[in-house]
């Protein structure tokens, strides 16, 4: 099978722009193993051109963060997550996009090295 042929049953994957997962498991099915893995690698890139994750290091203000994002990316499926080492800030990744705006960030830019070592 063709890697185009994959990517088009990547495509059929989906039903009103949410994976399918009966639709997967019957495809993943009549695939063999190097027909499998290109298959979910196409997958893997779909899902991650829909989704945007946004990080944040504490909790505070998150609903106005949410409603802020879900404005910015309405066609895109918007993940929240809390990580503490940030300091302070937000780290936006949109597919291979990634905007950083946080105080270990730049901290990490005026040292030089990494704030880990």
């Amino acid at each position: 099978m063709t890697k185009n042929m994959i990517k088009k049953l990547a495509e059929v994957s989906y039903t009103k722009e949410k994976l399918d997962n009966k639709k997967v498991k019957r495809i993943s099915r009549s695939l063999g193993r190097e027909d499998l893995k290109v298959y979910i690698k196409d997958l893997k890139t779909m899902e991650a051109k829909k989704t945007v994750i946004v990080t944040v290091a504490t909790d505070k203000g998150l609903t106005d963060i949410k409603s802020y994002f879900n404005k910015i990316y309405p066609s895109k499926r918007v993940v929240f997550t809390i990580d503490e080492s940030l300091l302070t800030g937000i780290r936006v990744v949109d597919f291979d996009n990634i905007y950083e705006l946080s105080l270990k960030n730049f901290l990490e830019n005026a040292v030089g090295g990494s704030l880990n070592d």
